[in-house]
């Protein structure tokens, strides 16, 4: 299949997905929600170790070293306390006892993991909030502003980006899902 033909058929695909009739009374996200916590917590630690390889390597999560981020996606229930430990990120269930907590909900998540938005914009909008230690959550802003998308595996990217696509069509009050970038 020619590559410009399969790169406009994935640019259709979550608008037409959208489309189908009853989609928007399924609970979004779905049956990730559903996912046992051990299962979660399992696979945001391997995935996490993974795609952060570079950022743990260089020493740019060492201020989670001894402390606990706390990450709430409250519409799935999924409450993380993430620490640095050995030679990587250990995922943990969240509590109260962590020095600093981001929550909000798996859009705002998802629309910062795939740089559909800022998290300026975010933060300063409400949508996604932090509590506890401003100076942590600081550094953890930064480091999701430093991250650089092009050195993640093109599937990755192409993944975020059709899943924020598709929830962009979704959600009837946001912008049009933007095109695919060309190059990954």
């Amino acid at each position: 299949m020619n590559t410009s033909i399969a790169r406009e058929l994935a640019s259709r695909m979550p608008r037409a997905l959208a489309a189908l009739p009853g989609i928007r009374k399924l609970p979004w996200p779905g049956p990730l929600k559903y996912l046992p916590e051990t299962a979660q917590l399992f696979a945001a630690q391997q995935l996490s170790n993974r795609l952060l390889k570079q950022q743990i390597d260089d020493g740019e999560l060492d201020f989670l070293q001894g402390v606990t981020l706390r990450v709430r996606i409250r519409d799935m229930g999924y409450d993380w306390g993430i620490t640095r430990q050995g030679a990587g990120l250990h995922f943990k269930r969240g509590d109260d006892a962590a020095e600093t907590t981001f929550s909000g909900d798996s859009r705002e998540f998802l629309l910062l993991a795939s740089r559909r938005e800022d998290p300026d914009t975010l933060f300063f909008q409400r949508r996604l909030s932090i509590e506890g230690d401003t100076e942590m959550g600081l550094q953890v802003k930064n480091l999701i502003d430093s991250i650089d998308m092009d050195e993640m595996p093109a599937a990755v990217n192409r993944v975020l980006s059709m899943s924020a696509d598709f929830v962009d069509c979704l959600n009837p009050e946001s912008s049009a899902p933007q095109p695919a970038r060309q190059g990954r």
